[in-house]
Formats: C-alpha cells, structure tokens, sequence
C-alpha cells in the first residue's frame, strides 16, 4: 500500500516524483490544459480492505484535494471531461458498477448503474468506460441476462447500445430469472443483500434444491450481472442464492471491514440466516440444501461444513485452509500477516489456528468436493490438498480435483476449464443429493 507517481521525460532524463504521501497513489489522469493531475489514492492503514479515494492536485504544487470525500464508496476509474471541469468516475455500489460525473466544485451525477459483464464465470462488479473529446462516453454495459456489450451515450444518460454480441446463444436459451433478495442477519440484525436465480420454468408451488454460492476476496461484490455457472446451476433445476456477506464491498468501509482481523466470523451468521430466510419462502427443500465458493468463498464453504450439517453436499473451492501455510507461501502471503491479521504465525499461533477451517474438519460430516487450479499461486494447490487428506483421514466422503493447466481463476481462464468446474461440481451435489438416494 505504498505507491508513487512519477514523471518520466521522453530525453531519458531522470524521473522526477510527483507523489510523496502515506499510501498509494496511481492511475494518473493529466486535466486537459496540462495543469492539474488526478490520480487514485489509497490510504495507509493497517485494514484488511481500505477503499480507493479520488484526489486531484496542482502539477505547479500544493496540497492535494479529494473529492466526494463523503461517498464511502471506492473507486475503480476516473477520466477528466473535455473541459477539465470535472472528472468521469465509477465506483461499486450494493452490487452495481455506476459511472459518473463529478464537478472539481462538488456534486455527483449518476449516470448509469449497469456497468459490467467482464468476466463470465461468476456473477462479479465489473466494468470499464472511456470518454471521447466532445464528452460522449463509451462504456460495457450488462445485465443480469448478458455480457458486457458496448454502449454510448451523454451526460444525460441516454445511450446506444452498438453490440449484441451473445444474441446468437444467450437468444436461443431459457435464462434463470435473477430477483433482489434481502434478509436481516441472525447475528445482530443488519440487512444482507443477495439475489436469487430461479430455474427456468420455476413454478413457486413446487420444491426445488437449492445452491447457497459465496464469492471470493473476501473484500469483493457480487451483483445483478451475468453468470455462466449460476446460470448452468438454475438450468439444472436448483435455486441458486447468492450474496454480499459482510466483507463485502460497495456497502461502504465499515461493512467491509466488519471482518477485520475477524475473518472467518460472523458473515458465515449472514449466510445461514439467508438460507434461512429463503427457505421461508417455501420452495426450497430443506433437506436438499448444497453450498459452494472459490477462493474467500472457499473459506465460508470450509467453515460452513465445520459448524453446521444441514447442507446435503458441499464443493470447496480453491480454499485457504490453514493461514499459517497460507502466510507464508501464498503469493500475497506477505501483506496477509500486516493487514489481515496484525502479528506473526510465530508470535499468535493460537489466532492463525482459530481462523483456519482445517481446525474445524474434526466436525464435518458433509460430503465435500476439493478442486483448485493445478498451478494456483493465490490459494496454492496444497492447501486444497491439506484438506482433503484431512477428510480422507476422517473417513468423510470427498475428492480432489486439480484441473490442469488453470491459475486462481478457473471460471475466467477458458470455458473449457469453466465447463469443467461447474461438471464436477454439479455431478458431486447429483451424487449426494437425498432425492436420488430416495429414488434408488
């Protein structure tokens, strides 16, 4: 979290530093008339998600100025106007990627809040845009039922869509329907938003299994946006729930760090409490509940399967399972100590080991799938493997699947590979499904 800008000249003379203040500052924007910079700041704190603040400075000198400093939301882009009257910005808000106008004397304009559909395996914010010189922006604009397609359009808010690129698949198939869900969280009360995928010809009268899918990060945000393996989850006949647990992003600073220093903690009360509140909808099956995650999602499902047996089935992905191996192995190991925990392995053995799923699998009765991508670097192979040894040890029903060739994002590599997950997966929650056992 330390990063400054500098100034390169074309003679191959020496940089010359523009920045020089606590934290990170990047993504330089230059204004029009050559006079001001705006840039993208992230502060030095020692928690485990610090938001993206936009700041604008005099290149002549001067202290910085940030804008829509009382936003609390962090921000992923920033362009000036024509005019370097004010900059076009977008930030992640419950869920949504916005693009925005904000004046150098105050004020947002929202714009748009359907940005999106850059990656197609799960349902993730996304979004980049650009700006033209007479203030026309392009940007990807998507939905819960398509990827990103292009869009143009003015301050005003009206846009042209100029691509319909997935009309010759997406036309052709019967789409889940996505619906906003809320519920208060049993741990203290406070409002947890998801969204629900309903199979294709859903009929509320009946009873369906259903397919709790927690995101990864933890410090990240799903949405109302387009996902392959939700959408091959419903097409399979279950109701996929999946959320924005504390930790999440786009809900603001103090949502987000709700799990600092506390992670896992009491997101996993969030998830139980909406599989709760969708069960009382009373279409969901009880006794057919299944639960999957990658990555930080990973970690709840591991957890979920060590304090609870009421799901049917679960599919671990691509894991961290024991924090001490994790600190000091993973490619991010290094920052993990500093910022998610606040001391060594070595100085509080004791906290690393109460955070980590793998002292919970003494409890797991579930059913569990293993997979990760065979050259992950984030979650490496081994902590996956640490946790199906230690349910092959236990005697619990499990496998591991390492799927070639694949880093840390298996969905988002190749479709094969996203085919591939989202097979093993489903064949798993098949085997174990209580209404197949009835059947035989």
């Amino acid at each position: 979290r330390e990063a400054d800008i500098y100034a390169i000249a074309l003679d191959a003379s020496d940089p010359v530093q523009i920045t020089d203040f606590p934290g990170g500052e990047s993504s330089p924007r230059i204004s029009p008339d050559g006079d001001m910079l705006a840039y993208l700041s992230t502060p030095r704190r020692e928690e485990s998600n610090v938001d993206t603040d936009l700041k604008v400075m005099s290149l002549s000198g001067g202290e910085p100025r940030e804008l829509l400093a009382d936003l609390d939301r962090g921000f992923n882009q920033a362009e000036w106007d024509e005019r370097g009257r004010g900059l076009w910005v977008s930030f992640d808000d419950r869920g949504h990627t916005v693009l925005g106008y904000a004046g150098l004397n105050g004020g947002l304009d929202r714009i748009r809040d359907d940005l999106g559909g850059m990656t197609f395996g799960r349902p993730y914010t996304s979004g980049a845009f650009s700006v033209s010189g007479n203030d026309r922006w392009a940007a990807t604009l998507a939905s819960a039922y398509d990827l990103a397609n292009v869009g143009v359009g003015t301050r005003r808010g009206l846009a042209n869509r100029l691509t319909d690129l997935n009309a010759d698949v997406l036309g052709l198939r019967d789409l889940a329907e996505v619906e906003r869900f809320t519920w208060a969280s049993s741990a203290d009360g406070q409002e947890i938003e998801g969204w629900i995928a309903y199979p294709p010809g859903f009929d509320p009268n009946q009873s369906y299994p259903m397919i709790l899918e927690i995101h990864g990060g933890p410090h990240t945000a799903y949405g109302p946006q387009f996902s392959a393996e939700v959408q091959l989850y419903a097409a399979a006949g279950y109701v996929v729930l999946y959320t924005n647990p504390r930790g999440s992003t786009s809900y603001g600073e103090a949502f987000s760090n709700e799990i600092d220093k506390d992670y896992p903690g009491q997101d996993v009360d969030d998830l139980l409490s909406g599989v709760d509140a969708l069960i009382a909808r009373g279409f969901v099956d009880e006794d057919r509940l299944f639960v999957t995650g990658g990555s930080g999602g990973g970690v709840l499902t591991a957890q979920l399967i060590g304090v609870t047996d009421r799901f049917a089935a679960a599919a671990v992905g691509k894991p961290v399972i024991n924090w001490v191996s994790f600190a000091l192995a993973a490619d991010i190991g290094p920052s993990i100590y500093r910022y998610w925990f606040g001391v060594t392995p070595w100085d509080d053995p004791e906290t690393y080991w109460r955070r980590s799923p793998l002292s919970l699998v003494g409890n797991v009765e579930t059913p569990a799938l293993v997979f990760v991508g065979g050259e992950d670097r984030r979650t490496p192979v081994f902590e996956a493997e640490q946790y199906y040894n230690a349910l092959q040890i236990r005697g619990i029903e499990s496998r591991l699947v390492r799927i070639p060739g694949a880093y840390h994002g298996i969905a988002d590599s190749r479709p094969s590979r996203l085919l591939q997950k989202a097979g093993h997966v489903l064949a798993w929650f098949e085997q174990y499904d209580p209404a197949n056992a009835e059947e035989e």
